[in-house]
Order: C-alpha cells, then structure tokens, then sequence
C-alpha cells in the first residue's frame, strides 16, 4: 500500500484538502483525529497523561481539556517532548491497525500537522504539502485559538521553505476554493498516475 502524508502549516488548509480527497473515493487517515480518540476517559494513554500532568488539565466531566493541554505542551518543549511520547507510539500502531483493516487498498492518504517534525514524513512514500499565506492561516486559525495559540503552535512547526523542500506535490491555498479546486483535480491525478504505475510494478 502506498503512503501518501498530507501535511501543512496550522491554518493551512490541509484537513479540507483531505475531505476532498475523501469524497473523491481516496482512503484517508486524520492522525489529529486519531490523537482525539487516544485520550479519550480510560484509554492507556489518558491515563499516562493524567499521571504526568496532573488533574489539572481535566474539566468536570473528568475528559481531558485539549485546550489547557495544548497551553501547556506549546509553552514548554519538555513537557511537549513527554506528550509526544505518549502519543505517538500509540498513534503509529492506532494506524497500522486501520492499515490493516483496509489491506485491500492500494493507496492511502495520511494527514497530520507534524508529519515532518515527528519524523513521520520519512515512512512516506510521497508528501502533499499544503502552503498558504501567513495573514490567511492567522486568519483562519484564530476562529478556533486564540491569538497566542496560533502563535506557540506555529513556533513549533518546521518552517515552509523547509517542507517544500521534502515535498513530492505543492497546493498554495492562499486564494480561495476558486482557485484551490483546480489543484485538487491535478492533485487526483498525481495520486491516480502513481497509483496506476504502483500496479502495473
């Protein structure tokens, strides 16, 4: 099976690119969404977490507050160091898993934030790289964190110089669905051709 990563800078646009790749039939994997689910009340992984920051990050309801985690990891590398820890094996294994029920497939998309900067790029057999300006992605990323987040999650992130370079296919969702949905025609046939020459290897 094939593994294409989806990634991009927060605020990007990666996650609509992967919906459109999902309605156009493509197996998908939404590693952010995975995550979710690992910290869920009683997993393995909620429990270790729990452990090492304490209660403090949990609401009333005893879930997890993503939010309050989010301030924590993005304001101390230790601490996000031991999260990623946490996470990440169970994350690589959660996708194996999905991989395996769908053995059948030919070719899958993976999207995740930190593809690059976790070293998940490198079990990739191709990457998407979705750009876009920095005024847009502010944009779009202070509908859903503060001002602030968006600045400490962006730190963290490898810059976008850097990821093109490691890329295979670049959209630039600076502009707009108008633009954006030619990209994602030419995007589909990239990943039909490569599929296509993966079968007839």
């Amino acid at each position: 099976m094939l593994k294409i990563g989806l990634t991009g800078s927060i605020g990007s646009g990666k996650t609509t690119v992967l919906s459109f790749l999902k309605d156009a039939g493509f197996l998908t994997i939404n590693l952010d969404e995975l995550s979710r689910t690992l910290l869920k009340k009683n997993t393995d992984e909620y429990k270790k977490t729990v452990d090492f920051f304490g209660k403090n990050i949990l609401n009333k309801d005893s879930d997890i507050n993503r939010k309050a985690l989010a301030q924590i990891i993005f304001s101390d590398k230790i601490k996000k160091k031991k999260l990623e820890d946490i996470i990440h094996p169970a994350l690589r294994k959660k996708t194996k898993d999905i991989l395996e029920l769908h053995c059948d497939s030919k070719m899958v998309v993976i999207e995740g934030a930190v593809i690059f900067e976790s070293g998940f790029y490198s079990e990739m057999d191709k990457i998407i790289l979705v750009i876009c300006d920095y005024s847009k992605r502010l944009k779009r990323a202070i509908l859903r964190f503060t001002y602030e987040d968006f600045i400490n999650r962006n730190k963290f992130q490898f810059n976008q110089s850097y990821k093109i370079s490691k890329s295979h296919f670049i959209i630039n969702n600076s502009y707009g669905l108008k633009f954006l949905n030619p990209q994602i025609c030419l995007l589909i046939n990239f990943l039909n051709n490569i599929n296509n020459n993966n079968t007839n290897n």
